[in-house]
């Protein structure tokens, strides 16, 4: 046995016991006999991950089915923009932190916006429409703050 055994045995013991002592009781009842520290994280890993998947979905929903109706335009942009930092935040595992020289990440990041931007013109009222119509018509989708600024 490796003399560094007991000290390392100390050590999963004390992370063990911060994580069981952090949740709900009746959640730590469930998973306080795992075998180690890294099966106790990753039972709850698992558990965390359709969870979010479930407000995932909710979110994603909100989205789809949010416009504009009786909210001014400043409110629907608010509440749009809120949903969508709410969804990266919670998608946070899909986002690469790895240094591209191809150009993808910019690409994806501006398909992604593009997208954002269509689903907002999407929700307006009928009042938009030619303005709408204006930036849609343009050569480059405007980013969502040139678009907002138009709109208002």
């Amino acid at each position: 046995m490796s003399p560094h055994f007991c000290q390392w045995e100390r050590c999963e013991d004390m992370v063990t016991s911060w994580i069981l002592n952090s949740l709900a009781k009746d959640i730590a009842d469930s998973v306080e006999y795992m075998n180690d520290s890294v099966e106790l994280w990753k039972e709850l890993e698992d558990r965390c991950d359709q969870t979010n998947r479930v407000k995932l979905y909710q979110i994603q929903k909100e989205i789809n089915d949010l416009s504009q109706g009786m909210l001014d335009i400043i409110g629907y942009y608010t509440i749009m923009k809120k949903l969508w930092e709410e969804l990266n935040t919670l998608s946070i595992k899909t986002h690469c932190s790895c240094v591209c020289t191809c150009g993808t990440k910019e690409n994806m990041h501006k398909a992604e916006q593009d997208r954002r931007l269509i689903q907002f013109l999407m929700g307006l009222n009928e009042v938009y429409t030619v303005v709408r119509g204006s930036i849609l018509m343009m050569n480059h989708l405007s980013s969502m703050a040139h678009a907002f600024a138009l709109l208002i």
